[in-house]
């Protein structure tokens, strides 16, 4: 089940919210949180009920550590550090075998001519992000920033399905406070009606957008030998498709948090209008960022030891942020040249001040553009291909392009269909880059009758394509 599906949108959502609040008329909260993280086990469940046991065992465990942390305060330090150290290593242990294991068998194999036998495990959904938001929970817990509480509380942080599969990655106190605020139990409508607007919004540009131009990136790297101008079309598209399938879930999960009087952190906030790679990282996946500066790049050392290690340490960051997204070298490449660019730009230092702000967001563009190539190829020599293709001025294959929206309409010239294409991308550019993003309109929203019509409209068309099959990108990692 995800969130652009018709079980979701006519069955799941509808019957929790109504089941959420016709137990606020109960006395204790607590039959609230019970139903809703009974739910969000349902929603995670749905995907692959084999897996309900990992998240379940990941619950069980970090809750008991961190009670052991806790009551270990005040009666030495060594068995605290202890029920860390414990910690940490059954949560990297949990996720190096699911998502890491053939990774470095593979490895292993290829450098020592090894013929260690694969698992091909298949991922389960979301357990990078449940497993950092655990892991992060045990380190607040042992530095005494937060307080352990029922176990139906912890269980409710962690499973909270709106951000359970791909973020975002919650901190303990952004949302038990939310959900035991008495005032917050109740339907509150302009919550509701804010919510389903961010919603709306968020599905269009996950279903409609995203979804189209994800068949220009599918059938492009199906392409053999692309020329320069099919390279740039599928890498531009790829671009396109990240951006708005990520900001689209990113919507949608604030919009349903919304629904329940529960504020999601900002995860997503215009990417592509950075003036520098380090900018791009403040407003691309906030709370991912957020983590690996609190848990990667500050206890290695942050800048306070000097500038060659800060160097070294956002080299680190970036290292483990391409190897968090995923268990291939075209993932590592992808971060570690992220923060390659970001010390560059640190030891160009005020170099560029000067330069006017269209062209430091132009070329921002540029290398983030190239760089989802790595993100996105299939391997490392697909990805090397479209590049060198992406630098090769002489091979404007015009006659190509229309091979990417799967031409399958007899008579209908190919001309139209690079028309069609081109004109998207270009649509596309003049969104991202000149137009408020969706939590900015959001925060102005009043509920009125033309504001209903324009929700009701982008659902409708939103709803039409429902039948494509697609996942969220962020859905993979």
């Amino acid at each position: 089940m995800v969130f652009s599906s018709y079980e979701f949108i006519f069955a799941f959502l509808p019957l929790v919210i109504v089941g959420y609040y016709l137990l606020s008329g109960l006395r204790s909260i607590a039959y609230q949180h019970l139903f809703l993280t009974g739910a969000s086990l349902f929603f995670y469940g749905y995907f692959n009920i084999t897996y309900l046991w990992i998240i379940i065992a990941s619950i069980i465990v970090n809750y008991s550590i961190a009670k052991g942390i806790d009551y270990c305060t005040g009666n030495g330090t060594r068995s605290r550090r202890g029920l860390l150290v414990l910690g940490v290593l059954f949560n990297v242990g949990l996720l190096g075998y699911f998502k890491y294991h053939d990774f470095f068998v593979e490895n292993i194999n290829a450098v020592f001519a090894c013929s260690f036998n694969l698992k091909y495990i298949i991922l389960p959904l979301g357990i990078s992000f449940f497993t950092f938001q655990q892991l992060s929970f045990l380190i607040s817990i042992y530095k005494k920033e937060e307080k352990v509480e029922t176990f139906l509380d912890y269980s409710l942080f962690v499973t909270f399905f709106p951000q359970l599969i791909a973020g975002p990655i919650v901190l303990y106190t952004e949302m038990i406070p939310q959900f035991k605020d008495p005032k917050r139990r109740y339907i509150n409508w302009d919550n509701f009606a804010n919510g389903l607007y961010v919603f709306a919004v968020g599905l269009f540009k996950k279903i409609v957008i995203a979804d189209t131009v994800a068949l220009f990136v599918d059938n492009g790297y199906g392409v053999a030998d692309p020329g320069f101008v099919t390279a740039w079309v599928v890498a531009l598209s790829y671009t396109m498709q990240i951006y708005f399938d990520f900001s689209g879930y990113c919507d949608m999960a604030i919009g349903i948090g919304k629904m329940f009087n529960i504020n999601l952190p900002i995860n997503f906030n215009s990417p592509y209008k950075s003036q520098s790679i380090t900018e791009f990282w403040r407003r691309w996946h906030m709370t991912l960022g957020r983590a690996l500066k609190t848990y990667v790049y500050i206890p290695l050392g942050g800048n306070r030891r000097g500038i060659s290690r800060t160097y070294v340490n956002l080299f680190i960051t970036f290292f483990v942020s391409g190897l968090w997204h995923g268990a291939a070298w075209t993932f590592v490449l992808w971060g570690v040249l992220h923060g390659v660019f970001i010390i560059l730009e640190r030891l160009a230092g005020g170099l560029f001040v000067a330069v006017p702000r269209y062209v430091k967001i132009c070329t921002t563009f540029l290398v983030v553009n190239f760089l989802w190539v790595l993100f996105r190829a299939p391997d490392l020599e697909t990805s090397l291909l479209f590049l060198k293709k992406m630098v090769s001025f002489g091979e404007l294959d015009f006659n190509r392009v229309h091979l990417l929206a799967n031409d399958g309409l007899i008579g209908f010239p190919s001309l139209a269909w690079n028309v069609y294409i081109f004109s998207i991308l270009i649509v596309l550019s003049g969104i991202v880059f000149f137009t408020k993003n969706t939590i900015e309109m959001g925060n102005v929203f009043k509920p009125t009758l033309r504001s209903a019509l324009w929700i009701s409209l982008l659902f409708v068309i939103s709803v039409v394509h429902l039948s494509r099959l697609s996942v969220f990108i962020y859905f993979n990692f």
